[in-house]
C-alpha cells in the first residue's frame, strides 16, 4: 500500500512539474457560409507516411469552418453527419443545429455555438450524437467546450469535454468447425465448464466458467469518457524561443471492463540558431487503472508510467527542409524499459511549382490504452489491456506532383518494422471434460475479441491524388498496398492487402450539391484456433444531395452501402445493409 501510495505521490508530482502540450484539439468553428453535406465515411485508409514538420509548434486555431467528427467505427456501415461546407454569411457569429432520422432507427444531432466571440478570446460549445438501433445498436453522444485567449506574448488554450457510448454484442458465436451457433440453444451440460484461452495474463490467471455463465454473457456494454486540459504557448509570430506546453488528463471507464486514468504531460521548445532551429520535446504519460468490479475476475494493470524526449535539429530553406534528430522512451513497470528510435526527415522542393520528393527514417513507442483499444474494436473483452508497440524504424519516401493547377499527386513507398503488434481474434474457450448423455462443444469462439501479438514488418505501396475545380468540383483519391509478415503467427489477422478509398463532391448550381463516396477493402482472413477464416472482399458505396433553400438551412439526403453489401467489418459481425438518412441544417 506505501508502494503504491508512494509511486502516485511521484507521478502526479512529475507531471505538475513537467509543461506539455495539449492533445491536438480542431477548433475550427466560424460559421459564416452556407451549409451542404459532403461525403465523410471515406478516409480510412491511415497507412500513410507520418510527414514531420522542423516546428514542434501547433498552428493557432483559425476557426475558418466547422467540422464535427463522430468516431461511428467501420463495424457498423451507418450514416456519419453531415460535413457542413460554408458559404459566406453576414454574421459571422452564426450558431448552427442539424438534425437528422433514418432506417434502422438512426438519428442524429449536432450543435455548435460561439459563446464568446472576441479578437482576443473564444470560447465555443460543441455537441453531438449520433445512434442506430433495429439490433445492431450503436449510440454514441459527445459535448465539449473549447476556450482559448490571447494576452501579451503568450495564448492560452484549455477544453473540456465528455462523451458516452453504448452498443450491443450481437455478432456470432462459433464452434470448433468455425460454424455458427447460438450458445443458449446448445444440448450440453450448463454445468459443464470452460476455461479461457490465450489469456495474457497481468493480475490474473486464465478463469472457468461454467456453459451457463457464458450463455448469460452480458448483451450490451458502454464506456463513458471525460477528458479536460490546459496549456500555454508562445505567440505564432515568436522569432527566436517557441514553446508550447500543457497538462491533460483523460479518463475511460466501461461497464463491463476497467477504469483507465491517463495524465498526460508535455512540454516542447525550440530556439533560433542562425537560419536553423534546434529544439526538444519531452512527454510522460501516467497511466492508471481500477475497477469496481470484483478484483479476482478483472485483469487490472498496476500503473505505468512511460517518460520520452526527443531532441532535434532542423534546417529549413526555401526549397528544401531537414530535421535530425533522436527520439527515447523509457516505460516503468511495463512495456520495454528503454525504446530508442532515429527521428530523420528530409524535403526537397526540385521543382517548386510542380515537383518535391520526401523522406525520413522515424519509429517511436506507442502505448495502446484502453481507450484507444476501444475506439479501435469496441468488441474486445471488457478487461483486454493491449500490450504497447515499439517501431524501432519506419522508413519511407515519395514524390509529389502538380501537372496541373488543380491536380496534386502523392506516391509513396514504406517500411517499418514493429514490436508487439496486436491482431484481434475471437475469444475461445475449451473444455477437456465430456458428461455422459450430452453433446459437449469442445470448443467456442465467442462474439467478443482478444488479442494476439506478433513481431512483424508492414511494407506500404501507397497513392494520394487530389483535383479541384474550387466552388464546383472535388475529387480524392487513396490507395494502398498492404504487405504484412508475422514472425509469431501464421498470418497479420483480419488485415488487408488492399484497400482504395475515392470521394468525390459536384457542385450543380449554388444550391444543389450532389457527393458519393467508394471503399474497397481486399481479402482478409480471421484466425478461430488452427481455422484460417476467409473474409471475403467488398465494395461500400455511399451518396448524398443537399439543396439550400435559403442562407438559413440546407436539406440534405444520405445514403450508404447503396449496393446492399453483405460483409463482415470484424469477424462474426455483419454489417447493415442499405441504410439511409434525411434531414436539414439551420443556422441561428
Amino acid at each position: 500500500m506505501k508502494m503504491k501510495l508512494k509511486y502516485y505521490m511521484s507521478a502526479i508530482l512529475a507531471s505538475s512539474v513537467l509543461y506539455a502540450f495539449a492533445q491536438q484539439t480542431d477548433r475550427n468553428v466560424t460559421v459564416e457560409r452556407e451549409y451542404k453535406p459532403v461525403i465523410q465515411d471515406a478516409g480510412k485508409i491511415s497507412q500513410v507516411p507520418e510527414v514531420t514538420t522542423t516546428d514542434t509548434r501547433k498552428a493557432n486555431a483559425e476557426y475558418n469552418e466547422i467540422e464535427l467528427p463522430m468516431s461511428m467505427g467501420q463495424n457498423i456501415q451507418i450514416l456519419s453527419a453531415a460535413d457542413l461546407e460554408l458559404e459566406k454569411r453576414k454574421d459571422p457569429a452564426a450558431s448552427f443545429v442539424r438534425v437528422g432520422l433514418g432506417n434502422y432507427n438512426i438519428n442524429m444531432l449536432d450543435f455548435a455555438m460561439p459563446l464568446v466571440r472576441k479578437a482576443d478570446m473564444r470560447l465555443d460549445l460543441k455537441a453531438n450524437h449520433f445512434a442506430t438501433f433495429g439490433g445492431k445498436d450503436h449510440s454514441n453522444t459527445n459535448a465539449s467546450m473549447l476556450f482559448n485567449t490571447y494576452l501579451d506574448k503568450i495564448e492560452l488554450f484549455a477544453g473540456l469535454s465528455g462523451g458516452y457510448e453504448y452498443f450491443n454484442y450481437y455478432g456470432k458465436n462459433f464452434n470448433a468447425l468455425g460454424q455458427p451457433i447460438d450458445l443458449d440453444s446448445l444440448k450440453s451440460n450448463p454445468n459443464t465448464v470452460y476455461t479461457e484461452q490465450n489469456m495474457l495474463r497481468i493480475s490474473r490467471n486464465a478463469t472457468d466458467a461454467k456453459l451457463s455463465a457464458l450463455q448469460n454473457a452480458p448483451t450490451w456494454n458502454d464506456v463513458w469518457r471525460f477528458n479536460t486540459y490546459f496549456g500555454v504557448r508562445s505567440k505564432e509570430d515568436a522569432k527566436g524561443l517557441r514553446y508550447e506546453a500543457s497538462i491533460n488528463y483523460n479518463r475511460s471507464d466501461t461497464r463491463l471492463g476497467l477504469i483507465e486514468d491517463k495524465l498526460y504531460t508535455k512540454a516542447g521548445f525550440s530556439n533560433a540558431n542562425g537560419k536553423d532551429r534546434m529544439g526538444m520535446d519531452i512527454e510522460l504519460q501516467n497511466m492508471f487503472y481500477s475497477s469496481d468490479k470484483l478484483t479476482d475476475s478483472m485483469n487490472v494493470w498496476d500503473s505505468y508510467s512511460v517518460f520520452s524526449m526527443n531532441p532535434y535539429y532542423s534546417f529549413e530553406r526555401a526549397n528544401w527542409k531537414v530535421r535530425l534528430g533522436v527520439k527515447t522512451s523509457f516505460s516503468f513497470v511495463y512495456g520495454k524499459p528503454f525504446s530508442p528510435s532515429p527521428d530523420i526527415f528530409a524535403e526537397w522542393q526540385a521543382v517548386p511549382e510542380w515537383f518535391a520528393v520526401y523522406g525520413g527514417l522515424t519509429g517511436g513507442y506507442k502505448i495502446n490504452s484502453q481507450d484507444v483499444a476501444v475506439s479501435e474494436n469496441r468488441y474486445i473483452y471488457p478487461d483486454l489491456r493491449l500490450l504497447d508497440t515499439y517501431t524501432p524504424f519506419y522508413l519511407y519516401a515519395g514524390i509529389k506532383l502538380k501537372p496541373v493547377y488543380n491536380l496534386l499527386i502523392d506516391a509513396y513507398l514504406s517500411y517499418r518494422y514493429i514490436d508487439q503488434q496486436y491482431f484481434f481474434v475471437n475469444k475461445s474457450y475449451t473444455t477437456p471434460t465430456s458428461t455422459s448423455g450430452y453433446t459437449d462443444e469442445k470448443t467456442l469462439y465467442t462474439n467478443m475479441y482478444n488479442a494476439v501479438y506478433s513481431s512483424a514488418s508492414l511494407v506500404n505501396i501507397g497513392l494520394r491524388a487530389n483535383y479541384n475545380i474550387r466552388n464546383t468540383l472535388n475529387l480524392q483519391l487513396k490507395t494502398v498496398f498492404n504487405n504484412w509478415k508475422t514472425f509469431d503467427t501464421e498470418m497479420a489477422w483480419m488485415k488487408p492487402k488492399f484497400e482504395t478509398d475515392i470521394t468525390g463532391e459536384y457542385r450543380i448550381s449554388r444550391g444543389l450539391n450532389v457527393n458519393a463516396s467508394l471503399y474497397y477493402c481486399g481479402e482478409r482472413y480471421a484466425k478461430l484456433g488452427t481455422l484460417n477464416m476467409r473474409m471475403k472482399p467488398y465494395l461500400d458505396v455511399n451518396t448524398g444531395v443537399s439543396y439550400t433553400l435559403d442562407n438559413w438551412l440546407t436539406l440534405f439526403i444520405k445514403a450508404n452501402n447503396i449496393f446492399n453489401a453483405n460483409y463482415d467489418e470484424f469477424y462474426g459481425y455483419r454489417t447493415q445493409g442499405l441504410n439511409y438518412m434525411f434531414g436539414a441544417s439551420f443556422a441561428f
